[in-house]
Order: C-alpha cells, then sequence, then structure tokens
C-alpha cells in the first residue's frame, strides 16, 4: 500500500484576508455583454440558441453554459472546430484521441473507446461478442504534445453523479474550472458511463423507428417522451391527493414495461441488463488500462520507465501508472467506492464528494437520505430574516416565524385553488400548484443554498404579490417539436436503468405498500413527497429487465463488525455539515469501510462540497491530489457512534452574504489557496445547480426556466 503523506487536520487562516473575493464577484456581471459578442460572431451555435426557444430548460441552460465558457475559453484559430459531432468520432479498443468541442477552448479531445458490454464474454474471444463505446472529452494539462509521455502517468476521472450524469458535457464546459482548483498538470477526462449521453448502445426506453414520412426515429422518441412527461404534472406529488400515489405507481409501472419491451427486443445483448454499478467501475478500470498502453506507446516512456520508476522511489513519490485517479460527486461517490471495494490495490487517489451510503442505496426506496433536509429548509426562513430587504421575500418588520408563515400561507392557497394564467408571447394557459412550489423550493434551493436561497426567494416574492407571468416561463407548447429537432444532448433512461439495476431486490410492491414506505419518510422528512417520487425510489417499482451480474453486496449484515477494505491509498470522503440528500452521517458511515479513509466536513449546507466555498476544503483537496497529503483518519467515540473528532473547514460565503462579510476568513496557510481557485468553485457549484434543476424540473415545473436563468 502507498505510504500517505501526513497533514493537518484543520485549515489555519493567513494575513491574506479574502474580500477579494468581493471583487471577483463583481468581475463576473460583465461576461453577458462579452458573450453577447461571441454569440453574434460564432455562427456556429446558432444550433443552440433556435433550440434555446423551446421549452426544454436543459437547453436553455446549455446556452448560457457555452456562452460563458467561450467568454472564458476563446478558440484559437488554431484549434479544432467548433462543435463535434459523436458520429465522427470512431470507436477503437485502443485510445484514438481527436481534437474536439473547440467552442470550450483549445485543450480539449475526445475518443470513443470500445469495451465489452459483458465482462465475462471479452472481446478478444469473439468478435460478435456485444460491446459498449464509451464517450470521452479529455481536458489536457499544460505543455502536452503529440507525444503521449508528456501526458501525465494517471488522468483525473470525474464523475457528476446522477446515477446517468454526462461526464463528457461536465469536462466540455467545466474541466477549465477543475484545472485551475486542481493544477493544470492534471489531464482531465470526463466519460459517460454506459448507456448515458454519447456512449452507445443508449439506454433509451423510448426508442423508435423512423416514421413512414421520413421524421426521424429519435426526433420520434424525443416527442413522445415529453408528452409522456408533461402527464405527471396533473397528478402531484405523492400526497397530492388521495389517489396520486395510486397514479404515479401506475405510472412507474408503465414505463417499465416500455423498458422491458425494449429489453426484451435486444435479448442478451440488452444494455439494460449490463448497467449495473459494478460494470461502470469495470469501465473505469478499461479507461486506466487504456490510458497506460496508450502512454506506454512513447518510445520515451518505454526507455525510461524503469529509471523514472527508480527516480520516484528516491524522491519519496509513488507512482500513480495504471491507479485511479478520480473525483466523484452524489452517484459518483457510490461509483468510486464500489471500485475501491472491487480493485483495492488500484486505488491512487479517490476523493467522493457528497457520499451516498451504499446499504440504503440498494433498497427498494432510498429513504433514509433525509434526515437533513428540514434542518437546511428551516435555515432559509432565519437567513431571511436576518438579511431582510436583502431578501425578496421578506416584509418590514418580519421574524423568521412570519416568514415561515407566509409560506406556508402560499402552499395552503394553492392547494384550495391551483393558479392559473396565460404563458407569455404564446396563446396557452398552464396551471401550476403547490406541488410545483414544493418541487421547486427542494431541487432550487436546497442542494445549493448559497445561491438557491435568494432566488427561492425572489419566487416566493413574486407568488406572494400575485406576479405569476413574471414566473412562469418555458413552456411553449408541443408545436414546437413538430419540425425535425436538432439538439447536442439527447435524453435518455440511464437514471432508472442503472438505481433499478442496483437494487439488492426487485421492487413490485402494492400501492398499500409503498404508502407504508411513504409514511416512514415522511416521518424524516417534510420533503419525502418529493423524494419518494424519484426515479431511484418510485421509479424502480415494476422494474422487470433481468440484470446479468448478482446485485452488489456490500455487506449483508450492518449489525456485524465489518471487514475494513485496504486500498493502496487512503479514501477522503467530503461532505458538508447538512446535505439535502447525502448527510453527513452517510459519509462518516461509508469512512468507515475503508481502512486509513479521511474524511472532512465542511461547515455548510447544501449537496456536495461545491455548494459553498471553503479556502480550507480546497486547500485538503489540492493538497491529497498533488501531494499525497491525506488528514488524520477520523477518532469516533464508539463504533456505533458518529460522535468523534475530525478536520472541518468553514464556508466563507453564504446566502445574501458578501465578500465583505467574510472579510476575516482568510485563507489556507501555505496551501496556495487565492481568489482564481474560489471562483473556480463558484463555476463548479453554478453548474451542478443548473443541471440539478435540468434534471429534475426539466419537463414538467413551470417554474424551471425562471430558477434556471437565475441559478447559473
Amino acid at each position: 500500500m502507498e505510504k500517505p503523506v501526513s497533514g493537518r487536520g484543520s485549515c489555519l487562516p493567513e494575513d491574506e484576508a479574502s474580500h477579494t473575493y468581493h471583487l471577483a464577484q463583481s468581475n463576473e456581471r460583465s461576461w453577458l455583454s462579452r458573450a453577447g459578442r461571441h454569440l453574434r460572431r460564432w455562427c456556429f451555435i446558432y444550433i443552440l440558441i433556435a433550440l434555446a426557444l423551446y421549452s426544454n430548460t436543459i437547453l436553455r441552460g446549455q446556452l448560457r453554459s457555452l456562452l460563458r465558457a467561450a467568454n472564458d475559453d476563446r478558440p484559437t484559430e488554431e484549434s479544432s472546430e467548433h462543435w463535434t459531432d459523436w458520429e465522427d468520432i470512431t470507436p477503437s479498443e485502443k485510445l484514438q484521441w481527436k481534437p474536439c468541442f473547440g467552442t470550450y477552448g483549445p485543450n480539449l479531445q475526445c475518443a470513443k473507446l470500445t469495451v465489452p458490454m459483458d465482462y465475462s464474454r471479452p472481446l478478444h474471444e469473439s468478435s460478435d461478442h456485444p460491446k459498449v463505446h464509451l464517450a470521452l472529452v479529455m481536458a489536457t494539462g499544460s505543455g502536452r504534445t503529440q507525444d503521449p509521455s508528456t501526458y501525465a502517468e494517471a488522468p483525473l476521472l470525474i464523475n457528476p453523479g446522477g446515477p446517468g450524469g454526462s461526464g463528457t458535457f461536465f469536462a466540455q464546459s467545466r474541466a477549465a474550472n477543475l484545472q485551475v482548483i486542481v493544477g493544470d498538470q492534471h489531464d482531465i477526462i470526463g466519460f459517460d458511463p454506459r448507456g448515458v449521453g454519447f456512449s452507445s448502445p443508449k439506454a433509451d426506453c423510448f426508442e423508435s423507428p423512423k416514421t413512414s414520412d421520413g421524421v426521424a426515429g429519435r426526433n420520434v422518441a424525443y416527442l413522445n417522451r415529453i408528452t409522456w412527461q408533461y402527464g405527471s404534472q396533473a397528478i402531484g406529488l405523492t400526497n397530492t391527493s388521495n389517489v396520486a400515489l395510486t397514479q404515479l405507481s401506475a405510472r412507474s409501472r408503465a414505463q417499465a414495461k416500455l423498458c422491458q419491451r425494449v429489453d426484451e427486443a435486444e435479448g442478451d445483448d440488452s444494455i439494460f441488463r449490463h448497467m449495473d454499478t459494478p460494470n461502470h467501475a469495470r469501465d473505469m478500470l478499461s479507461i486506466i488500462d487504456a490510458w497506460h498502453e496508450w502512454r506506454s506507446n512513447s518510445e520515451i516512456v518505454r526507455r525510461g520507465l524503469e529509471s523514472h520508476t527508480t527516480d520516484d522511489a528516491a524522491n519519496g513519490k509513488t507512482s500513480l501508472q495504471g491507479k485511479l485517479v478520480y473525483w466523484g460527486f452524489s452517484y459518483g461517490t457510490l461509483l468510486g467506492a464500489t471500485f475501491a471495494s472491487m480493485f483495492p490495490d488500484r486505488v491512487g487517489r479517490v476523493i467522493l464528494d457528497g457520499v451516498v451510503h451504499a446499504d440504503h442505496y440498494v433498497k427498494p426506496t432510498w429513504d433514509k437520505s433525509l434526515v437533513d433536509t428540514d434542518a437546511i429548509w428551516d435555515k432559509f426562513f432565519v437567513y431571511c430574516a436576518e438579511a431582510q430587504t436583502l431578501c425578496d421575500f421578506y416584509r418590514a418588520g418580519d421574524e423568521a416565524d412570519d416568514i415561515r408563515r407566509r409560506f406556508s400561507g402560499i402552499l395552503s392557497s394553492l392547494d384550495e385553488q391551483p393558479a392559473a394564467v396565460l404563458l407569455p408571447d404564446t396563446n396557452l394557459p398552464t396551471v401550476f400548484t403547490a406541488s410545483d412550489v414544493k418541487k421547486a423550493v427542494f431541487f432550487g434551493g436546497l442542494y445549493a443554498p448559497v445561491t438557491g436561497f435568494p432566488v427561492v426567494a425572489t419566487l416566493l416574492d413574486r407568488l406572494a404579490d400575485g406576479r405569476y407571468e413574471e414566473i412562469v416561463q418555458g413552456a411553449r407548447g408541443l408545436v414546437t417539436f413538430c419540425g425535425k429537432v436538432e439538439t447536442p444532448i439527447w435524453p435518455d433512461d440511464a437514471m432508472r436503468g442503472i438505481a433499478c439495476s442496483d437494487k439488492r431486490h426487485k421492487s413490485n410492491e402494492s400501492v398499500a405498500e409503498l404508502q407504508a414506505r411513504y409514511e416512514r419518510a415522511a416521518s424524516v422528512s417534510w420533503f419525502a413527497d418529493v423524494w419518494f417520487g424519484l426515479e431511484p425510489n418510485l421509479g424502480c417499482n415494476g422494474w422487470e429487465v433481468e440484470r446479468k451480474n448478482p446485485p452488489m453486496r456490500w455487506h449483508d449484515n450492518p449489525d456485524d463488525e465489518p471487514t475494513l477494505i485496504e486500498t493502496n491509498f487512503p479514501v477522503l470522503f467530503l461532505s458538508n455539515k447538512l446535505d439535502p440528500v447525502t448527510p453527513l452521517g452517510d459519509a462518516l458511515y461509508m469512512t468507515r469501510k475503508f481502512a486509513n479513509a479521511s474524511v472532512i466536513e465542511q461547515d455548510g449546507l447544501g449537496h456536495c462540497t461545491l455548494s459553498c466555498v471553503s479556502p480550507c476544503t480546497i486547500a485538503h483537496v489540492r493538497a491529497y491530489l498533488n501531494d499525497g497529503v491525506v488528514p488524520p483518519p477520523p477518532k469516533f467515540k464508539s463504533s456505533s457512534s458518529n460522535e468523534g473528532e475530525w478536520p472541518q473547514c468553514k464556508c466563507i460565503d453564504g446566502p445574501w452574504r458578501t465578500g465583505d462579510d467574510v472579510a476575516d476568513a482568510g485563507l489556507a496557510r501555505g496551501a496556495q489557496v487565492g481568489i482564481d481557485h474560489m471562483r473556480a468553485y463558484e463555476g463548479l457549484r453554478a453548474y451542478f445547480s443548473a443541471q440539478n434543476l435540468d434534471q429534475q424540473l426539466e419537463y414538467n415545473n413551470p417554474f424551471s426556466a425562471f430558477l434556471l436563468e437565475r441559478t447559473q
């Protein structure tokens, strides 16, 4: 096992004050004007402009991300083509990089790596064995040439979560932020896991053939998907009515049947039978091995391998060659932990941020992750009262309880009488309900309160004043899809396919049994009705696809003393003090599974440490990845208690707090963490906030466009 470098348990403040953070925020305001000039000059993104006129909010988010990336990373004349069609990337069992997506900067390379769909049927045994082509996007580090020896021994792999999140789009749009944070000596690779995004085959339950009048099959599938998704809005949340759960359960079973029909048509070669998380972990190992083989093709690497290893040993460094270097968020933590448990000797540096409880995740409903959710929402009323007029939902003389009562009044009013609105710029009415507001609060406010609480406050202010036309935007009806639709990203059913494949046992429960599960979840959190209806929970009831591999088995009896997983290098866990869906307790639980693992508690609110900015957390990330510095493992008071000691970090921002408010926070001593690193963390937060809204509110929430435009 590689020996880590010992490190301090916390970051100490330096004399440099972080008031420069406020100055950096003001610099962000000019991006729109500069991006507008690029928009007028770059005709290659015309397709995204057209698509932004449609109802699909994910495309609006991509347009804004694209403009920001264009502003930050203007391609040079020598850079690659501005946009890349993945069909032009030839799949190969060896890495073959090709310049791509110059829109986002001049240092992006793309590849499609061919791996076995079924690892029990290796590709070398027969060319007829089914294949998966993994889409990869690499942001190259500084000083790279055509010689593979100039690249890092091990790339930094990233996964944005989901399950089913696109790593290629994450790398395209935010690798520049990541390289600022961790250092531009890293080559960063984002990949679309099997069934996701531009990896093929795609997990698409709505897959359709071309129509007789020439409409492309994927356009038909897209229209059918949107039509289906719109139908759920009228039902509401799990407890909206006495028949809501019955209807939602029926819809879950109906879509499961649709997926099963696609699966049966493909038989043993169906991607749906091979989408479980252990297969994704095997794919990451394939990427690592392919990287090593590609880099080893350099004559310099072949000649210098032995002396290079000797030099590293003399300098006290251990080679990362053939090892996983990884930063996973949310579901990406489950993927990283699964890899570490399956291939412990291949762990190089693994950061797991916003930690999923592996044993809870594989149960029929993931209902124990909301223990901190209500506490975060309670903070909204406290912070709004403290911010006073900076909070749009504040009224003169308000205390926190006054704001809470006003919010409850809005929901009660909408429960009694949903609001009818005529959409601006179209002859189309719409209706929104208390359920729509509650979902907007959950996904728009709780995941990143620093930016989300002010946006939710504005939303509630408009609702309280009856200014509905200002907040109900974006839904222009299905007529916009009557022509041929082109989109850079097509939706899929990967989240459902992965989550349902990972369940320990299939879920096929009656409405009465589901109601009992929901009531247990509701005893934990007021937001249980939002969480319970998501695809990893109710969405798996009635799932009948037979996975090829046995289910994940972390620990059958949690009451027994588990055997620690000995990894080549200690795993680093990161968690906020209060996280709405992956609480700190889950991070502490998972830390106990791995020998010598460390955990950093960030004193912030939201999902993953990206939800607020902490120079201390950034310093730990940089020291761990770049120098092998591992904070001391936690010291628990007992084997059954989460009380103990472990490193803690403070955030320097918060809802309605400017840089002047945090001038005394300071920066991390000796860690070279500055304003650029903090701004890069902000950029990642904006990306995750927008993608979360896109994924959860895309089709059937009338506030999604309003929230998205103010979140990024």
